[in-house]
């Protein structure tokens, strides 16, 4: 995989690569000489080495380049096995802090253009089609790892993931209050067995345009292509989550016909091309009586969801902008919380919001937050990059995702085609589909979802 750092940032290519469990070396060209190589595994820098600069003065180096062309290749595992620089996530968190600090060139509405990943990216291309024309870049053997020997293998960073509460101190104890909440499992109940936690996530922001909408389609797509069962329900009026994907049509009945008492769960209950992925839209073909948006479902909520619960895995809400209303109804049905933070200044000052309408919900009815998402982010924007180093001090470090999502053109593609990202192109899509992946991972862990089962595959003769 290759490709020019104009067409995509470098914090995107390293945190889709991290993804992988091999050995992977990134090698940066400026014109036609090597600038460096950062060497990657499970998440982890093992090693890097930049001309004049080795380990993490070398990565630090290297990721100040916004020139020039990439490189990725595999490599078998190095004898003996160097002891790493630290994990990823870490060092692009310390080395985008940093060039937050440096002097940005302010650009105009359309610069994020030039970094926003392409359909050529580093997703893995489609079979017989030509790589990205780049500088050429002579394949040569890869250099052998510095060993770093040491006695005893230093212990991994540890990462506070399951410690997602709203303070920076210890994680709670469920209260009494919130227990009494799981439902009953009736007379038909195996004995002995554990009741199965029941996961509802609420997606919210205070601001509209921050992409709740997109962040939840393509973080449930990603989750059902791990094997898990999910239902995405759409609670925003405007329907739209079948409109990112050009299906409002297919709607007969919406979440809002069945809190009213309509219809039931089953007959609104869209089926999608993946087993066991389902989604609830808001609306049918004809809106509710207005009178509905107005009423207090609370309690409707909370039978809904907690039946969509029994039936999957994993429930993920969609709801309007801001954090009361039809929000703060949700909210009080639901068992955890993501919020999307939109790497904005206009997203940033209205973030406070995002903690009043949590402070608002009694606390038996107070869900836990699983994290915050920065969305959009802009690495060569000063502004974006002032919310994504505010975001890390001043919010708990609990709460921030390792894994941020930048402001792609490919977002545009997809709503073109009315198909999430993963689905522009099957064969090779946009490597920022990638990142949902991660985001889902990180999601899957913080909630303590089980491992999917593994299917065999079939053999090839």
């Amino acid at each position: 995989m290759k490709g020019r750092l104009g067409e995509f940032d470098l914090a995107q290519v390293l945190q889709v690569v991290g993804i992988g469990r091999q050995y992977t070396g990134v090698e940066l060209h400026s014109g036609s000489s090597l600038a460096g190589t950062i060497f990657i595994k499970s998440g982890k820098v093992v090693y890097a080495d930049a001309s004049g600069a080795k380990g993490r003065d070398a990565f630090m180096k290297l990721f100040r380049q916004s020139d020039g062309s990439f490189y990725v290749y595999r490599m078998p595992p190095p004898e003996p096995l160097p002891e790493p620089i630290g994990p990823l996530h870490r060092l692009l968190m310390e080395a985008l802090s940093q060039t937050a600090n440096d002097p940005i060139v302010e650009t105009d509405a359309d610069a994020f253009e030039a970094e926003a990943p392409t359909r050529s990216g580093v997703a893995p291309p489609a079979p017989g089609s030509a790589p990205v024309e780049t500088t050429q870049v002579r394949e040569r053997p890869v250099p052998p790892l510095p060993a770093r020997t040491r006695s005893v293998p230093a212990k991994p960073e540890g990462r506070n993931n399951h410690a997602v509460h709203r303070s920076s101190g210890p994680a709670p104890a469920a209260s009494p209050a919130r227990a009494q909440r799981a439902p009953s499992t009736g007379s038909g109940a195996v004995q002995g067995r554990a009741v199965e936690p029941r996961r509802i996530v609420a997606v919210v922001s205070p601001k509209g345009g921050c992409g709740k909408t997109t962040v939840s389609l393509n973080l449930a797509l990603s989750l059902a292509r791990q094997g898990r069962s999910v239902v995405l329900v759409d609670a925003d009026v405007n329907g739209d989550v079948l409109s990112s994907i050009n299906a409002r049509e297919r709607a007969q009945a919406g979440v809002y016909d069945v809190l009213s008492g309509t219809v039931s769960p089953e007959d609104a209950l869209l089926k999608t091309v993946l087993p066991g992925f389902e989604l609830l839209p808001a609306t049918g073909g004809a809106l509710p009586d207005p009178s509905v948006f107005a009423a207090d479902y609370s309690a409707a909520w909370q039978r809904l969801l907690n039946t969509l619960a029994a039936r999957a895995e994993l429930v993920i809400v969609d709801t309007p902008a801001g954090m009361f209303g039809v929000t703060h109804q949700v909210l009080s049905a639901s068992t955890h919380v993501l919020g999307v933070l939109q790497a904005e200044i206009l997203a940033r000052r209205s973030f406070g919001r995002f903690t009043e309408g949590l402070d608002a919900l009694p606390p038996e009815h107070r869900p836990d937050v699983v994290g915050v998402f920065l969305n959009m982010l802009q690495t060569r924007h000063s502004a974006s990059m002032s919310v994504f180093q505010e975001a890390m001090s001043d919010l708990p470090p609990a709460w921030l995702f390792e894994t941020t999502i930048p402001r792609s053109a490919a977002f545009l593609d997809a709503s073109f085609q009315g198909v999430p990202l993963r689905h522009i192109d099957e064969q090779a899509p946009p490597a920022v589909a990638f990142l949902f992946d991660n985001l889902a991972a990180e999601v899957a862990e913080r909630l303590h979802l089980p491992t999917p089962e593994r299917r065999p595959q079939p053999l090839l003769v």
